[in-house]
C-alpha cells in the first residue's frame, strides 16, 4: 500500500491496486464515526459511441443508457434489490450518473466489511432481464418528465442546448422519453461488458475505518471473481465548434422571480500555455472576485434591489471552456448589460489574489473534515485529470498576479448565449 502525502495540510491518501486492475483510494478520518464508500465507473451519459481495440466499427447506443444501467444494476434477482440488503444493515445507498461517470455509493456507521463486500458484489454482478428492463422504463420516463418540469433542470439544459452544437452535454443525462423506451437489454449488456471492468473503475473510501483491513477485504473479494480480458474502450471524441447555437432565448416556467443564465463559450486552446488545473483555479478566482459574495458588483446589485441572488462558475471539458453567470432578478433587461460590461472589464489586484489564496487554502484544510466532500473531490480529480494532486497547497501558494491577468486577457467573450426564464403568463 502506498501513502500519498498531501503536502502542507497534514493529510494523506492511502492507495493500492488489485491484481485485476481495480484502484483503491482511501482517506481516514478518526474524528467521525461513519464511513462513505463509492464505486465509480468511467462511463457517463455522453459516451454513446465507442469501440474497443478489437472492434473496427463504433457501436452506438441510445442517449441515457448510462443512467438506465445505473437503475437496473440495483437488481440482484427476481424480487431482490441491493436496497433490500443495505436497508437490513441500516445503511444508506444511492447512485448517480453524470456526463462523465457513474457512481454507486454507500453511507454507513457499522458493518464495514459487509457493506464494502456487498457494494462490490452487486455492482459487479449484473442481473438484466427483459421484464425488469421494461418495468424500469416506466420509472425512468417519469423521472424524465419530472425533470422537464423542474425550473432548474429546464434552465440548465435549455442553456446547454443553446451553447453546444455537437457535444452530448446538450442532451439529458437520462435521455429523452423516446430514448428510454427504445433502450434494449442487448444495449445494456454491451455497455456493461465494455465499461464495467475493474480496470475502468475505481473505489474511494473515506471516514473512520482501517485502511489495511479495507484493502484486505477488497483484494479477497476481487480474487474470488473472474473477469474477461480488459479491452480498453475508445470513446468517439467530438470537436465542439466555438460558436453557440442560440445567442438569446426566453422560456416560461413555474417560478415567481425570473432566472437568468449568461454563458461565454471559448476554445480551451486559448489557454494552452497553462495546464488545465491551473486555468481552472485562476478562472474560479477571477469569477469569484468579480461576481462572488464580496464583489463590488454583487453589493451594488443587491443594494439597489436589482438582483435577488447572483453567482458565477466555470467548466472545462473536451476542447471547450465555459464561463457562466447565474442570477435571479426582476429586471433582466437592466441587469444583463451590467453583467456583460463587467465581463469585459474583469479585475484582480494583488490584495484580491492573496485573499483568494488564503480562502482556498483554508477550504483545502477544512474540507478534509467532510468525508463526503473528500470522496467526491478525489473522484472528480480522477475523472477530470486522471490523478489526485498531492501539491494543491503549493499550487495555491505559487499563484501569480501576472498569470491571472494574462488569463483575463486570453478570455474570449465573442461567443455567448443568454437565457431568460420568466414566470408563466396568466391565461
Amino acid at each position: 500500500m502506498k501513502e500519498i502525502t498531501l503536502k502542507g495540510i497534514d493529510e494523506k491518501i492511502y492507495y493500492d491496486k488489485c491484481d485485476n486492475g481495480l484502484p483503491i483510494y482511501m482517506v481516514v478520518n478518526d474524528k467521525v464515526n461513519n464511513f462513505y464508500l463509492t464505486l465509480n465507473v468511467r462511463y457517463g451519459s455522453i459516451d454513446t459511441e465507442f469501440k474497443t481495440k478489437k472492434s473496427k466499427e463504433y457501436q452506438k447506443v441510445h442517449d441515457g443508457v448510462a443512467h438506465f444501467l445505473e437503475h437496473v444494476n440495483f437488481n440482484e434477482g427476481e424480487g431482490l434489490t441491493a436496497h433490500d440488503y443495505f436497508n437490513n444493515l441500516g445503511s444508506s445507498i444511492n447512485a448517480f450518473t453524470t456526463f462523465d461517470f457513474t457512481s454507486y455509493e454507500v453511507f454507513a456507521y457499522d458493518n464495514f466489511e459487509l457493506n464494502l463486500n456487498h457494494l462490490l458484489d452487486y455492482v459487479q454482478t449484473p442481473y438484466f432481464t427483459k421484464e425488469l428492463v421494461e418495468k424500469e422504463k416506466g420509472i425512468i420516463c417519469e423521472e424524465v418528465k419530472m425533470g422537464k418540469n423542474n425550473p432548474g433542470h429546464k434552465l440548465y439544459y435549455g442553456m446547454n442546448k443553446a451553447l453546444y452544437k455537437k457535444d452530448k452535454r446538450k442532451n439529458y443525462v437520462t435521455g429523452d422519453v423516446l430514448d428510454v423506451k427504445a433502450t434494449t437489454v442487448k444495449e445494456l449488456e454491451m455497455v456493461y461488458k465494455t465499461f464495467y471492468h475493474p480496470e475502468n473503475m475505481f473505489l474511494v473510501i473515506t471516514g473512520n475505518f482501517n485502511p489495511n483491513e479495507a484493502v484486505g477485504i477488497v483484494k479477497e473479494n476481487q480474487a474470488r471473481k473472474k473477469f474477461s480480458e480488459y479491452l480498453k474502450p475508445i470513446k468517439r471524441k467530438v470537436r465542439e465548434p466555438k460558436s453557440v447555437n442560440t445567442k438569446y432565448q426566453e422560456m416560461e416556467a413555474n417560478i415567481e422571480i425570473p432566472k437568468v443564465k449568461i454563458c461565454y463559450k471559448m476554445p480551451k486552446s486559448l489557454f494552452k500555455k497553462y495546464n488545465e488545473r491551473l486555468v481552472n483555479i485562476y478562472l474560479s478566482i477571477i469569477l469569484r472576485n468579480n461576481f462572488g459574495s464580496t464583489s463590488y458588483l454583487r453589493e451594488e446589485l443587491l443594494e439597489n434591489e436589482l438582483v435577488v441572488s447572483i453567482g458565477a462558475g466555470r467548466e472545462i471539458f473536451g476542447n471547450t471552456v465555459v464561463l457562466e453567470i447565474n442570477m435571479e432578478t426582476k429586471y433582466p433587461n437592466e441587469v444583463i448589460p451590467k453583467i456583460d460590461e463587467k465581463m469585459h472589464n474583469l479585475t484582480l489586484n494583488e490584495d484580491d489574489l492573496q485573499r483568494r489564496i488564503r480562502c482556498n487554502i483554508a477550504a483545502l484544510i477544512n474540507d478534509y473534515d467532510d468525508i463526503e466532500y473528500v470522496n467526491s473531490d478525489i473522484a472528480d480529480q480522477l475523472i477530470t485529470y486522471n490523478k489526485v494532486a498531492d501539491n494543491m497547497y503549493e499550487i495555491y501558494n505559487n499563484l501569480k498576479l501576472e498569470e491571472a491577468l494574462d488569463i483575463i486577457k486570453l478570455i474570449d467573450l465573442n461567443n455567448s448565449s443568454t437565457l431568460v426564464m420568466v414566470p408563466f403568463k396568466e391565461q
